[in-house]
C-alpha cells in the first residue's frame, strides 16, 4: 500500500471541509441547478470580472432567447448586444458568438472537454478552461480567479503580486495541487464561494470559515493585510458631448464601428470626447453643422477600466437635413428602446425617454 505524505493529508483535510462547508451554504445560483454544458459556458463567460447578482437576470433571458449553440451562432450581432445591454465588458459577447460558431464547425456542436481543445475557443482562458472542464464535465481541471487569489494567499501566506508572472504561477501551483478526482467542479466553485462570501477583502469573515483551522494568515493575525495588492492605475478623465437632435417626433441615433475604442456595434447619441466637455461640445456642432444648447440637458458619469467618463447630453436643432446611412438614422422612441445601448448611453436614453416632448 503506498504511503500517503503529510501534503497529501493536508490537501484532503482542506478538500473534506471546503467540500462540507459548500454542501451546507452554497448559494442557490441558477447554474449550479443545470448540467447543460451550453448553460455552463455561457454562465462562466458572463462571470468574468461580473458579481453575480448582476449576472442572474442576464443568464435567464440569454438563455430564453438563445438556448443552444446553434441559435447563438446564427443570431444577429445586434441582438446578442441587446441581450447583453448593461453587463459590460462586451467583447465577452462576441467571443461567446464566435465561440458557438466554432463548436459548431469543427466540433460537431459539442463542447470540448480537453485543456487543449477548450482553449483555442475564443474568450476562453485558462481560469475559464478550469471551470468549465470541471464543472460541466467534472474534469479535475484547477482555476485561479480573484476570489481563489484572495483564499490562497491568506491560507498559505504567498506575497507579493499574485495576479502576474511567477507569483500567479505559484497560486496556480497550489490549485493544481489541491484539486481532487472526486467533485472537482465542486471544490471549484466552493473556493471561488469562500472568496465571495466569507474570505471577503475587508474584514474577512475568519471564525466562520470551514478553512480556519489551517490558514495560516489567520493563526498569525495578518489576514488583513492579504492579499498584498498592486497600486491601481491611475485615473484618466474623459469628458464626452452627445447630442439630442429630434426631427418629426424621432431622434437621430449613431452607430459605433469597428474603429471605436469601446463598444464597437452598440448605438449612442451621436456623441465625441474632447480635453474638455467645450470642446467634445463643438466637435459635434461642427461636424452635424448645428448650434446646441450650452447648458447639458442631462449629466451621467460612468468608469470603463481606469477611465472616468463624464457623458452630457446637449439638446439642438438642425436647420438643414442630414444625411443618413446605415450607421445614422432616424428613429422612433419605440425604435430607440429595441436598440443596443451601452451602459452609460443608456442612462440618456431612459431619460430622453421620460421627457421628450412627444412621450409626454
Amino acid at each position: 500500500m503506498p504511503k500517503i505524505s503529510t501534503a497529501d493529508m493536508h490537501s484532503t483535510q482542506i478538500q473534506k471541509h471546503l467540500l462540507d462547508w459548500y454542501d451546507q451554504y452554497k448559494r442557490d445560483l441558477p447554474w449550479r441547478r443545470t448540467k447543460d454544458p451550453y448553460a455552463i459556458f455561457v454562465s462562466e463567460m458572463m462571470l468574468q470580472q461580473t458579481q453575480v447578482k448582476t449576472v442572474i437576470p442576464y443568464y435567464g433571458r440569454f438563455l430564453e432567447e438563445l438556448p443552444d449553440w446553434p441559435s447563438l451562432a446564427k443570431a444577429k450581432e445586434e441582438k446578442i448586444l441587446k441581450l447583453w445591454e448593461g453587463l459590460g465588458y462586451y467583447r465577452r459577447a462576441r467571443n461567446l458568438q464566435a465561440a458557438a460558431q466554432k463548436i459548431i464547425a469543427e466540433f460537431n456542436g459539442k463542447l470540448p472537454q480537453t485543456r487543449e481543445e477548450i482553449i483555442k475557443l475564443p474568450g476562453v482562458g485558462q481560469y475559464s478552461a478550469g471551470a468549465v472542464l470541471s464543472i460541466a464535465f467534472q474534469k479535475p481541471e484547477p482555476l485561479v480567479d480573484g476570489n481563489v487569489i484572495r483564499v490562497f494567499s491568506r491560507l498559505f501566506v504567498l506575497r507579493g503580486n499574485l495576479k502576474t508572472g511567477a507569483n500567479h504561477e505559484k497560486v496556480w501551483e497550489v490549485a493544481r495541487s489541491l484539486i481532487s478526482n472526486k467533485r472537482p467542479g465542486d471544490f471549484n466553485q466552493a473556493l471561488m464561494e469562500l472568496g465571495a462570501t466569507v474570505c471577503f477583502t475587508d474584514n474577512p469573515q475568519c471564525l466562520l470559515c470551514p478553512l480556519f483551522q489551517f490558514c495560516e494568515a489567520a493563526q498569525r493575525g495578518i489576514q488583513s493585510d492579504l492579499p498584498e495588492m498592486p497600486k491601481a492605475a491611475k485615473s484618466i478623465e474623459v469628458p464626452m458631448a452627445a447630442l439630442l437632435l429630434e426631427n418629426k417626433k424621432k431622434i437621430l441615433v449613431k452607430k459605433r464601428n469597428e474603429s471605436e475604442k469601446w463598444l464597437k456595434g452598440f448605438w449612442e447619441f451621436p456623441s465625441a470626447e474632447g480635453s474638455s466637455m467645450d470642446e467634445a461640445r463643438q466637435k459635434l456642432e461642427k461636424e452635424f453643422k448645428i448650434k446646441s444648447e450650452k447648458k447639458p440637458a442631462k449629466d451621467v458619469k460612468h468608469q470603463i477600466t481606469n477611465h472616468k467618463i463624464h457623458l452630457s447630453l446637449f439638446t439642438a436643432s438642425s436647420q438643414k437635413p442630414i444625411k443618413t446611412t446605415s450607421h445614422l438614422k432616424w428613429v422612433t422612441a419605440a425604435e430607440l428602446e429595441e436598440l443596443p445601448f451601452s451602459s452609460a448611453q443608456g442612462k440618456l436614453r431612459q431619460w430622453v425617454l421620460k421627457n421628450i416632448s412627444h412621450k409626454k
